[in-house]
Formats: structure tokens, sequence, C-alpha cells
């Protein structure tokens, strides 16, 4: 099992793409009256994103699973992450209009989403984002 996730790992990587699990800050547990804490590695939401990807959360206000794109995503419920239909927030942080449609292999509805520093570059996706199936940057701006 364990080959399997690194070979997942390894060919979204490969193909632009990185998808990261959000994971509890700390857990706490009661034993014997003593409150025992242990911490773990946690991105944190807006801050996970990198320069130079388009990033997309599961959940609203960049929390949740993300998906880190440096090219296209024809179809988000190939990739795993549970992104597909449910890229509720997002941030643009490369040079380029990014376009996100409703349907896989860049079909159906389609929103724009504008590059850093312009004004609209990372926020909610609203209604639309339970509609994403797939992404990719603009052609001459247009999708």
């Amino acid at each position: 099992m364990r080959s399997i996730r690194l070979t997942t790992a390894a060919l979204a990587l490969t193909a632009g793409t990185a998808f990261v699990q959000a994971m509890p800050t700390a857990s706490a547990s009661t034993t014997s009256g003593l409150e025992k804490t242990s911490a773990t590695a946690v991105v944190r939401s807006w801050d996970a994103c990198p320069q130079g990807r388009m990033c997309v959360w599961r959940l609203p206000n960049g929390h949740g699973s993300r998906g880190s794109f440096a090219k296209v995503a024809r179809d988000l419920s190939e990739l795993g992450g549970g992104l597909n239909d449910h890229a509720m927030s997002f941030w643009n942080r490369t040079d380029k209009t990014w376009c996100m449609y409703s349907e896989a292999h860049f079909g159906g509805d389609r929103h724009k989403y504008p590059h850093e520093p312009l004004a609209g570059a990372k926020g909610d996706t609203g209604r639309f984002g339970y509609r994403v199936s797939s992404l990719r940057p603009a052609f001459f701006g247009r999708c």
C-alpha cells in the first residue's frame, strides 16, 4: 500500500500538481487526569500556496485539502484530493489568468480568475466551486 501512495504522489508532482491534506493542529486526550497534547505538522490555509502556482482548496477561506497546479488539471476527479466539484477557494499566484470549468477537459461553464497582484487573485469561488471539474491558464487572456 505504501508504494502505491508514493507512486501516486510522484505522478501528481510530475504532472505539476500537488495535493496536501490539512491536518488538525493538535490532539488532546485525558489520561488519569493529566492532559496530553501532541503537535502535528500543519499547513496553514493561504500560506500553503507556493509562488508561481494556482492553488485550490476543498473548503472556503483556503482550508481543507489543497491542489497546487503549475500547468493544467484536465479532470479533478482523476487526481484525487476530493476537489472535483468542491474547489471552494483559490489563490492564483502565477503571472497568468486561470480559467475554471464546470466539466472535465475544459468543457461547460467557465469563470476567469486573475493573477497577482490584480484584485480577485485570491478568495472563495462561491457557488461555482461546487461545479469545478477542470482548470488551466487562459490562452491570451481568454477561456
